[in-house]
């Protein structure tokens, strides 16, 4: 079952954690890289279409030859397949606003997608919890809010603002059906909503 719904918090690692985390991290965008020149070469030499089911055999077995992929998780690196997958699809489905897959660059967003069977999740106590991720152990996170109820997949990433856990939790209640009215926009600057009363030949409000 798919994930419908998306919480991200704040990821603290060690400095042992912090160094394993970007090696793999540029392993993962490198697996990424030779999985699309793969596909890419057998579709224009072969027009052979090549999916994360054969890929992962591949996989297996550079797992076995080179010490540097295998230290890399190999759930981890089914995920990263099968996300090639999903971008293909995207790119075909004509009601998917999505490009061709494209090569991920050296300054690229790290990023490291697990299922959500591989990770486990408990809470130290109001403010922090731990996910355990495989061959790393246990990685704290800020619990700025509730989970949810079933993890599918997490993601652990580093942008500009440092480390990040993010968790798809699927959770039983179904998009709400458009209403037709107007989109409404909220200022978060504003600490609570007041409401103006009507003034007499004013058509706006405005702070005293």
């Amino acid at each position: 079952m798919k994930a419908d719904m998306g919480c991200k918090y704040r990821a603290y690692p060690t400095g042992t954690q912090e160094s394993v985390l970007t090696g793999w991290g540029h392993t993962g965008r490198a697996l990424w890289n030779v999985a699309l020149e793969q596909r890419v070469y057998l579709w224009e030499q072969r027009g052979y279409t090549l999916r994360s089911a054969e890929q992962c055999k591949h996989l297996t077995a550079a797992r076995a030859d080179l010490e540097w992929m295998g230290a890399f998780p190999a759930q981890a690196g089914q995920q990263i397949l099968r996300n090639l997958d999903r971008a293909y699809d995207n790119f075909w489905n004509p009601e998917h606003p999505a490009a061709f897959p494209a090569r991920k660059k050296r300054g690229h967003r790290l990023s490291l997608p697990f299922p959500g069977q591989a990770v486990d999740v408990r809470k130290l106590n109001r403010k922090w919890a731990e996910v355990r991720i495989p061959k790393l152990g246990w990685l704290r996170f800020r619990l700025s809010r509730a989970i949810g109820v079933t993890i599918r997949n997490a993601t652990v990433s580093r942008d500009g603002n440092g480390w990040h856990i993010s968790f798809g939790v699927h959770t039983g209640r179904k998009p709400d059906a458009p209403n037709g009215k107007p989109a409404c926009g909220v200022d978060f600057g504003v600490a609570a909503p007041r409401s103006c009363p009507p003034r007499p030949n004013h058509a706006s409000c405005h702070r005293p």
